[in-house]
């Protein structure tokens, strides 16, 4: 039998909504204990999405604003290895379950705090940063996104939990790193602020470079300069914005209607084997194709094939003959075509689609889950996968006898300082 890398390693997850329940969905994924501790009237977010991500959980209810549930969160730090809370800032140490506490309790504990700014901002630690207000103060409604900019419609809002999920990849890194160190350290207490994680994940997209050459921005980017320097408005309609995409990098319509979508333009290569499996290999034998690591005094073009982006005298052209090509067929063949030209595209899809696609099920990348409040449930795979045990099936949550399962001799404890049930969770 395969013993995953954190068989044994027991968790304690004080975690609420999304960022630290994830980094325990995480941790309980690499095998590691995880009790995830419930208020008294059950979880702050029941949906769905929480039951995936308290997979491989146990259970244990607790009163932490009463002197039993602390005194057992305590009894219980003192024997677990990590403690997940992503509370505001001071939350936990109101409850007397700060990492002062708990690491006194046990100072090889690994305390993993999870607030949306930093602890150390006396302005902004005690404001609650739910997901929208950290990607609202952090810019990430307003600077993202070169199309909303040239439509003229910021700031807009995404449903995507970007601070959250970054957050939660962070934070299950500190813990390794803490746990990996603790022979040398003893336990820790780390910090790993939403609003730092979100910035470290899209620096992509917010990067600024000073004097950054024309020839390297995209055809956007030069129509945002453009109106910029003659005062005009950014008002473009959506149908507007694709000509001022590169034509290696948007998408397409087929004869079937979807739409496919190419990203072809980062390796020198790609752009032809995109051209030659739309049948456009006369085009690709016409267009500049060099190296463009040479000078550009050496250039004997504006643009090379081999760098992005497409030169603005050829950009017309080309995206007119790749429309035309693409709606000869309908997006799988086009689908076939481009996996044996080994050129980066795809037709789009649906979540509904993925989450039925066969060979989402057939790889594990997707999971039936026989959840007992609400059936069959498709979930995403485990984060990583060990060799031996691909595809299987995650751990459901379960509430637990908690002597049986976290003291190494039994203790019962009095009955009014847990609340457990015995079996799958309701």
């Amino acid at each position: 039998m395969t013993h995953r890398p954190l068989s044994h390693i027991r968790v304690l997850d004080f975690g609420q909504y999304l960022a630290a329940p994830l980094v325990g969905m995480m941790l309980a994924d690499m095998g590691a204990e995880v009790i995830r501790i419930d208020p008294p009237n059950g979880p702050a977010f029941d949906d769905p999405a929480f039951r995936m991500i308290s997979r491989g959980k146990k259970t244990v209810t607790l009163d932490l604003k009463s002197d039993q549930g602390r005194e057992t969160a305590i009894e219980l730090a003192k024997r677990a290895d990590v403690v997940i809370e992503n509370f505001r800032p001071g939350v936990m140490d109101r409850l007397g379950l700060g990492p002062d506490v708990l690491r006194a309790a046990n100072d090889q504990l690994v305390y993993l705090s999870m607030p949306g700014f930093a602890s150390t901002d006396t302005e902004l630690a005690a404001l609650p940063a739910w997901e929208a207000v950290i990607a609202a103060y952090t810019g990430q409604f307003t600077d993202m996104g070169l199309n909303r900019r040239l439509m003229g419609i910021n700031p807009s809002f995404t449903p995507l939990t970007l601070a959250s999920a970054y957050g939660a990849s962070f934070g299950a890194m500190a813990v390794l790193f803490a746990l990996n160190a603790r022979e040398r350290n003893g336990g820790d207490h780390i910090e790993v602020p939403l609003a730092a994680a979100l910035l470290e994940g899209l620096i992509y997209n917010c990067e600024q470079i000073e004097d950054y050459p024309e020839r390297y921005k995209s055809p956007r980017e030069v129509e945002l300069d453009r109106r910029a320097a003659e005062g005009l408005p950014t008002n473009l309609k959506f149908e507007e914005l694709s000509e001022f995409l590169d034509p290696f990098y948007r998408t397409y319509t087929c004869a079937d209607g979807r739409g496919f979508y190419v990203v072809s333009g980062s390796v020198a290569t790609h752009p032809r084997r995109v051209l030659e499996a739309l049948g456009l290999k006369d085009l690709a034998d016409e267009l500049p194709d060099f190296s463009a690591y040479l000078d550009t005094k050496d250039w004997p073009a504006e643009w090379s094939m081999r760098n992005y982006p497409v030169g603005a005298s050829d950009r017309a052209r080309v995206s007119s003959a790749m429309k035309e090509a693409f709606l000869t067929r309908p997006a799988h063949e086009w689908e076939e075509l481009f996996g044996t030209a080994k050129a980066p595209a795809t037709a789009q899809r649906f979540s509904k689609e993925w989450l039925a696609d066969p060979h989402a099920l057939a790889s594990g990348l997707v999971l039936r889950v026989e959840d007992a409040r609400h059936g069959e449930m498709r979930q995403m795979g485990n984060v990583a996968w060990l060799s031996g045990e691909r595809r299987q099936q995650p751990r459901p949550v379960r509430r637990l006898l908690i002597w049986a399962h976290c003291w190494p001799k039994p203790r019962v404890l009095a009955a009014p300082q847990i609340a457990v049930a015995v079996g799958w969770m309701a």
